[in-house]
Formats: C-alpha cells, structure tokens, sequence
C-alpha cells in the first residue's frame, strides 16, 4: 500500500508539473455571470459538476492527475466561490440551464465526459438523460439521486427531519434557500417515479464506508443500506457501463482521487460518437 500511494503521489506532480494551460473561463447568464477554470489543451473535454455548496477545487487532485492531455472544466454553481448570482433561489432545472450554457461555451457542437459528485452527481444524470447527443460518457461518485429522501423518509422521518434542521443550522442564507427547494423537489409525490436513461456509458462509484461519528443519516450503516439500494437502483437504468463500489467516505475525489481518474481514463478510451 506504501509503494503505491507513492506511486500515485509521484504521477500525481508529474502530471501537475506538466499542465499545458490553466485560466479562467466566464459564461454570462443574465443577471449573473458563472466562473470556471480550464487546464489542459487535450482533445477530450471533461467537464466537473461539484456536490451542494462546493466548487472547483473540490477536484484539483482529480484534474492533477489527469494532466495536460485533457481539457478539464471546474466552476462554481450560481452563488458560490467566484460565480455571480441574481438573488432568485436555483432549482434543478436553473442548474441544468447553466450546466448546458457552460458545456456549449467550452465545447460548442462537442460531446463531453461529465463527472458529478453528490448533488452535482445528479445533474449530471439528468443532463445526460435530456441531452445524451452531448455526452461522451458520465461519471459519477456517490451521487444524490431523485428517490433518495423518499427512501430515506420511509425509514425514518424523525431523523431526517433533524438532520435537515441541522443542516439549515449551518448554511448562510442563500444556500438554505437552495437547500429548502431541493429538498421541496426530492419531496414531490412524483421524485421517486421510474426514470429510463438513454444509451449513455456511465462510471459509477459508490463509497462504502460507515462513518465513525455520523452527522446525517446518510452516514449511519442503516443509511448505508439504503444509499447503496439507491446507487444500485440508478445503475440499473443505464445499459451499459460499470458499477464499483469504494472504501472511503461521500467525499471519492478527495479521498481516492486515483479511481475517478481511472474512471475518466476508461471513459476516454472509448470512441466518441463522431469517430465510431
């Protein structure tokens, strides 16, 4: 394990040392304007969807060791680090919209790998289900899905409940707002209904680990069950593609940042609609 953690490390500033180009990119959306970060000059475009409140640098290990033969995309979601906002609370759909607005900015008329985490994790699965002539592949880390409160709910109100006031307890106010209509939308009657996907390739990873000192549900070993029901659950409406299961924590790209890069890789390799 020693030799190849630092295996891994040595890769990992190889691939840092050599990054081609690193700047900045804007996309105006209205009343606001989303900030982004581009590194790599590679022909594949990789496209990073972060988890609630997160933004790019929940993927430097990730776009590190992916290197200067990519065109890795990060940016910030509507309201978080250098991205604008308009003050109007962001549903799914908004995020989808400025999802697709971004996509068409760094890759007009291109087919993309996208890689969401969590709540990013289910953007992404529902971009690719409206959008699949735009996507590459998706690969996603322990992401949110629509039915999940539902099942959550059904085992234990009382406890969700609590941890949605704790959650609240700690959010500033624009993202409560967020939070609040999330969680009205994965409330809805219809949320949980059957989905069908298109023929998209899909990477899905699932962590495995029971959190010693759990602060949501999510974290508990009954919460596991249910959560590893749900990513089983969503990787049976793709047809093709692979489902792993992980030893870390919610947070994959940090603690095993050599997975997804794998998953990446993978996707990568397979041929692009317009070279097949």
């Amino acid at each position: 394990m020693g030799k190849a953690m630092t295996m891994w490390a040595a890769t990992l500033l190889l691939a840092t040392a050599g990054l081609a180009h690193a700047g900045e990119i804007s996309v105006k959306r209205g009343g606001y304007t989303l900030q982004g970060e581009e590194t790599g000059t590679g022909r594949t475009a990789v496209v990073f969807e972060a988890g609630f409140g997160q933004g790019p640098g929940a993927w430097k290990q990730v776009i590190g060791g992916l290197g200067g033969d990519y065109r890795s995309v990060a940016y910030a979601r509507a309201g978080l680090g250098k991205s604008g906002t308009d003050g109007v609370t962001k549903r799914i759909d908004d995020h989808l919209s400025d999802l697709s607005a971004l996509i068409e900015t760094v890759a007009p008329g291109q087919q993309v790998i996208l890689v969401g985490h969590s709540y990013g994790g289910l953007l992404v699965t529902e971009f690719a289900r409206r959008h699949p002539e735009r996507v590459r592949g998706i690969v996603l880390m322990d992401p949110a899905t629509l039915g999940q409160r539902q099942a959550y709910r059904k085992a234990d109100a009382a406890r969700v409940q609590a941890d949605d006031a704790a959650l609240l307890a700690m959010l500033p106010p624009s993202m409560a707002a967020d939070y609040r209509a999330l969680v009205e939308q994965l409330d809805a009657a219809d949320a949980a209904s059957e989905r069908s996907m298109p023929d998209v390739q899909v990477a899905l990873l699932t962590a495995t680990r029971v959190a010693d000192a759990p602060f949501v549900f999510e974290e508990t070993a009954e919460g596991k069950v249910i959560w590893k029901a749900q990513q089983a659950l969503l990787f049976s409406t793709f047809a093709r593609g692979v489902h792993r299961y992980v030893a870390t924590g919610h947070d994959i790209a940090r603690e095993d940042p050599a997975a997804v890069v794998q998953a990446i890789a993978e996707m990568a390799a397979i041929p692009a609609a317009a070279d097949r």
